[in-house]
């Protein structure tokens, strides 16, 4: 409970003061009593705010969110589009609720219109409001709750307070069969990257390209019988004309990536990239595979050719928002327990930082609170899963802790500085797996920033075997700097920093590219054509 004056009871409070001030040097007994009556009013007022606070502080109001979808999270639409949400406010207390008014609490990535403003709620009542959620960029974004507000009935003291009301939004990225959908313009990229693979027809052949392993589906008349004794299992003939392309579309998800004037723009912009590129393949019936990496090998989605193949790779695409994965995040176990004991302090009201039992060095009872998230981590699950927090995700084990506050959508910090020579083993170890892939790979994409790559030696020496087995290697390559508006500029202090940061990144990006092009790889920097992505017109 926090009563506070607003600004009609500010100017009471300083009347009253004047008016006691001045009585006390006039020695005006009239005057002294204009001052009383202010500070009276106050006072009344103070006490009539009171059981609204208390009410508010006992979380007997609650809070409900229901979208086009229902009350279940996860609700998905595209990235600039509104969704239209509806609070119910419900009021068992006996206490009416004057100036009630709301205040969404939600992730970086979607912003809100604030709720209509209430008058007041009576005792036993249940109101309706109406708001829009916007999603900024692609992601898993979630609306935690609403600060509110209450006055008393004179409107010169408030109290405010946090009530609860989770809901998860999926936006996805305004590309590909979405944007074909819509009839929408699209974004500009660079055509000659597009689609770029090589098609072959479909159908019965004559010609034998290769003995493969027999797989679900291949017709009796395909099986080489004679190699399958040999071998010991069944292998099929495939023919020329029957063999559809393999490509595989490689996206960097670093913390250079999700970087640019505003936070995510790059990776906004390369994600947009990724689902033309993946769009166009499987618009020609051919298979296309995706991974992402940062460190490491992040997720892998095996080639196939399908809508649910775009579906698989838009749901990681999403899910990339909510990277909870100890070796690309910031936050160590004490300052993971730390985050997790504020949040269910304020959302919870549980306080996991007293009594016996609290470590020295996250300053948190960690056994208690293992067991609480252990109590609940199943109708966590069951109420906020979705498949855009582990589609294609290659390292699913977690920490319950970890996984508690993916799921809840608290914001688990990605690393902020990359270490050196780590991006390289991260690239090398997709390039790998990508050399083991059957049936064989004939084109790879890879968007990189290449930002942090101080050696890329270990990437070619990786790539040559790919070049061995004639496969089409190409780089996409966003260049950071000029995702910042250059007018935007404080001063001269700022344009000579910029620069400087501007010439080492364009020097380091030179240099790699330029070995990348010596080995005949494909490289093209890219730059945005605009300041802003192609978007969807606004959906009232």
């Amino acid at each position: 409970m926090s009563p506070s004056l607003t600004g009609p009871g500010k100017w009471v409070l300083a009347s009253g003061l004047i008016f006691l001030l001045v009585g006390a040097a006039l020695s005006d007994p009239f005057i002294l009593l204009l001052g009383q009556i202010h500070v009276v009013l106050l006072v009344f007022a103070v006490l009539a705010v009171v059981p609204s606070a208390l009410v508010l502080d006992r979380r007997l109001v609650t809070l409900e969110l229901e979208s086009d979808g229902g009350t279940r999270s996860g609700t998905g639409h595209v990235v600039g589009e509104k969704e239209l949400i509806r609070l119910k406010i419900s009021n068992p207390s006996q206490v009416a609720l004057n100036h009630f008014q709301v205040k969404p609490y939600l992730s970086a990535g979607i912003e809100a219109s604030t709720p209509e403003g209430v008058v007041a709620i009576g005792k036993g009542r249940q109101i309706d409001r109406e708001f829009y959620v916007t999603g900024l960029r692609s992601g898993r974004w979630v609306l935690h709750g609403f600060d509110v507000s209450v006055h008393d009935p004179f409107g010169m003291v408030e109290t405010r307070d946090y009530l609860p009301a989770i809901h998860a939004f999926e936006f996805y990225p305004f590309a590909g069969w979405i944007r074909r959908r819509r009839k929408a313009p699209r974004i500009h990229a660079p055509q000659s990257m597009v689609g770029a693979h090589a098609v072959q027809s479909r159908g019965s052949g004559t010609e034998m390209r290769e003995l493969r392993d027999w797989h679900s589906g291949d017709t009796l008349r395909d099986i080489a019988w004679k190699p399958s004794v040999r071998a010991r299992r069944l292998v099929s003939r495939e023919f020329e004309r029957e063999v559809t392309t393999t490509s595989y579309v490689v996206l960097d998800v670093s913390s250079s990536m999700r970087g640019g004037q505003k936070k995510g723009e790059i990776l906004e912009y390369a994600v947009h990239l990724a689902v033309d590129l993946v769009d166009n393949v499987i618009r020609g019936n051919d298979r296309v595979g995706f991974m992402t990496f940062d460190e490491k090998l992040y997720g892998h989605i095996l080639p196939a050719s399908s809508t649910r193949q775009m579906q698989k790779v838009l749901h990681h695409l999403v899910g990339l928002s909510a990277v909870v994965d100890p070796e690309l995040t910031e936050l160590d176990d004490a300052d993971l327990y730390r985050l997790a004991a504020d949040y269910a302090l304020v959302q919870e009201r549980l306080d996991f930082r007293k009594g016996e039992g609290v470590e020295p060095e996250s300053g948190v009872n960690t056994a208690l609170l293992e067991r609480w998230i252990a109590t609940v981590i199943q109708p966590t699950r069951h109420a906020f899963d979705s498949p855009v927090l582990h589609e294609g995700v290659l390292n699913r084990k977690t920490k319950q802790v970890r996984e508690f506050l993916q799921l809840r959508g608290v914001e688990v910090p990605y690393r902020v500085e990359a270490r050196l020579g780590m991006k390289e083993r991260g690239l090398v170890q997709a390039i790998e797996e990508i050399t083991k892939t059957r049936p064989m790979v004939q084109s790879v994409t890879i968007i990189s920033d290449l930002c942090g790559v101080m050696n890329i030696d270990p990437v070619i020496r990786a790539m040559r075997a790919l070049r061995h087995k004639k496969v089409h290697l190409s780089f996409i390559v966003p260049f950071g700097p000029s995702f910042y508006d250059e007018s935007g500029a404080l001063d001269e202090r700022y344009d000579v920093a910029r620069g400087l940061f501007t010439s080492a990144e364009a020097d380091e990006r030179t240099k790699a590219v330029n070995k990348l092009r010596g080995q005949g790889v494909e490289v093209s920097v890219i730059r945005p054509a605009s300041r802003m992505l192609a978007q969807p017109a606004v959906v009232d």
